[in-house]
């Protein structure tokens, strides 16, 4: 017997969960910070391993 699909949600905590819009100044905000920490995560990662191989001499 195949299963029925799920019926929509008309409840009150539905309003609640349901996504909402960015304006673009925040997600201008969101992705010059993720694109800055990326950055500084590859720099440190790449000091590390200039660390490690001048150690290892």
């Amino acid at each position: 017997m195949p299963a029925a699909p799920p019926a929509a949600s008309t409840s009150a905590g539905a309003d609640r969960l349901s996504p909402q819009a960015l304006d673009a100044p925040v997600v201008r905000q969101v992705k010059e910070v993720s694109l800055g920490a990326g950055i500084a995560l590859i720099g440190l990662g790449l000091g590390f391993l200039a660390f490690r191989m001048r150690r290892a001499d």
